[in-house]
């Protein structure tokens, strides 16, 4: 069994043909649990991101109960469109299996990007960081206020391309999302994942209070508890897997 949906007729055939393309292409440009490669069809660059084959239960779920990852970044990533939040031009996306979900495939439009926000996190020094981080900061605030809850929001997730002297931001990895009305804690609970550095989640804070007229001191606590929940999570998950491997 196939089923592939595509928003161009024109793209049917890389669809059909999707695992011919995805294992000739020698573009990769993200390998862990799931792969992302680049693809050329029609001259044209696309990102394919294959999902890894899920286990017994949940190819079961995903045939029968609940919508596939790969299905999920699809109907996303037009909903986002829809709202004007920018995200990779969504094409398709193509899942195989008979009785339960063996592999799925989430096609996109190649994103040209200058850098991911992770670089910016990561350099004091980068050209022009402060203003990108203010410009990222009014991002977030616009993403919240129209709903978008991107429960996977980090710096890998956030990719950028300068225009002319500002910078355009567009988010990936959107299979896990919810589109909800947020509360003010949710808000900074969402930015809690973007750097260890004290001085840039006070930035950040500070920032988005001018934005949203949030009292400034709660933005600060807020933010820090979250941060600090997120790097007491991140302990756990480093002690377990050292108690696995004994």
């Amino acid at each position: 069994m196939i089923k592939s949906k595509t928003i161009h007729q024109s793209y049917h055939n890389l669809a059909i043909d999707i695992k011919h393309y995805f294992q000739t292409s020698d573009d990769t440009i993200f390998k862990k649990r799931n792969t992302i490669k680049i693809v050329e069809f029609l001259d044209e660059k696309f990102a394919v991101k294959s999902f890894r084959v899920p286990n017994f239960i949940n190819q079961i779920a995903y045939r029968y109960i609940r919508d596939s990852k790969a299905k999920r970044s699809y109907l996303n990533s037009i909903r986002l469109l829809e709202l004007g939040v920018s995200t990779p031009q969504p094409i398709g996306y193509v899942e195989f299996g008979t009785f339960g979900l063996k592999e799925s495939f989430y096609i996109s439009r190649f994103f040209e990007y200058d850098f991911e926000i992770r670089a910016v996190f990561n350099d004091s020094s980068f050209d022009n960081r402060e203003q990108i981080l203010r410009e990222f900061v009014a991002f977030s605030y616009d993403l919240h206020n129209k709903g978008v809850y991107h429960i996977d929001y980090s710096p890998g997730n956030v990719l950028i391309k300068k225009e002319d002297t500002r910078y355009k931001f567009a988010i990936v990895d959107v299979n896990r999302m919810k589109f909800i009305n947020f509360s003010d804690e949710l808000r900074f609970k969402n930015l809690s994942r973007f750097s260890t550095s004290m001085q840039d989640l006070e930035f950040i804070a500070i920032e988005y209070a001018k934005v949203s007229g949030i009292d400034t001191q709660y933005a600060k606590d807020t933010l820090l508890k979250y941060h600090n929940k997120h790097q007491e999570y991140l302990q756990r998950k480093k002690r377990l897997k050292k108690l696995k491997r004994r």
